[in-house]
């Protein structure tokens, strides 16, 4: 299965034009995320190191000219630990430390799994697109969106984010949108740092607060992180990942990761 099934090709030109400009208007340097991982399996390692080979494919550098004096990187703490027993509260994350330049930065990250959750994840093929989602989390999805950090909402809290809107523009067709709807719903750690599953992403979009089967990852997805300073690779369209499964209502910035409600309105 490929992620990227919802591509539109009449519009290869304009996201490959969006491309060049951002990638031009500073250096690349290269993208890294780097893990560190305490009580958790050599196979958990492994599909841990598959969602960092997944980002490190999308996102290959930094649009800033400090970017490579500073030597910018993320780490990523990653641990299994007691949260609260089955079932509840399956995991935490969020980026701790960064750097303000032409853009916020996260530079430091964590990113928690209850001991008592983490290997029904893995046993039901759920935790590599778990670590996905709360990735993109840490390395600023929805943790960097407000005012106080890249300024990327509206007053009503949905994103305007000038690449990210265009991905949403040719996703859904409609080039007049003015904004990318953000989910309103879900309670804390959800609500505000996610695309609305209705209007923004639809059930199978991966950062939307709920994961369901058949999942994708928009345009809307991949141009925001151009919001965020980095430098998309124009080869996007060829990063493959493995097959979806169905879990989990998401949160972020430790907070808490949730089992998911029965069914979705």
């Amino acid at each position: 299965m490929n992620f990227f099934s919802r591509q539109l090709v009449l519009a290869t030109s304009f996201v490959m034009l969006l491309l060049s400009t951002n990638a031009n208007a500073g250096i690349i340097y290269d993208f890294d995320i780097e893990v560190t991982y305490d009580g958790l399996s050599d196979s958990q390692i492994d599909i841990f190191e598959e969602a960092e080979a997944f980002w490190e494919e999308i996102i290959i550098g930094y649009n800033s000219d400090w970017a490579e004096f500073l030597g910018l990187s993320l780490t990523i703490s990653a641990s299994s630990d007691d949260i609260d027993g089955v079932g509840g509260v399956l995991g935490q994350a969020g980026w701790t430390s960064g750097y303000s330049l032409e853009y916020d930065y996260a530079t430091e990250g964590v990113m928690y799994f209850d001991t008592a959750d983490i290997d029904s994840l893995e046993a039901s093929g759920s935790l590599l697109e778990v670590i996905i989602h709360e990735m993109a989390h840490v390395i600023g999805f929805g943790t960097l969106w407000s005012e106080d950090y890249n300024d990327l909402l509206n007053d009503d809290g949905n994103y305007v984010g000038e690449y990210g809107l265009a991905g949403y523009q040719i996703d859904s067709g409609d080039f007049d949108a003015s904004y990318v709807p953000v989910e309103d719903e879900g309670g804390t750690g959800t609500a505000g740092a996610h695309w609305d599953e209705t209007y923004g992403g639809g059930d199978s979009e991966i950062m939307t607060g709920w994961l369901d089967a058949d999942t994708t990852i928009s345009l809307a997805t991949i141009y925001s992180f151009a919001d965020l300073g980095y430098i998309i690779n124009p080869d996007y369209y060829s990063v493959e990942v493995p097959e979806p499964s169905t879990l989990a209502i998401f949160s972020l910035a430790l907070l808490g990761l949730r089992t998911r409600r029965t069914a979705k309105v």
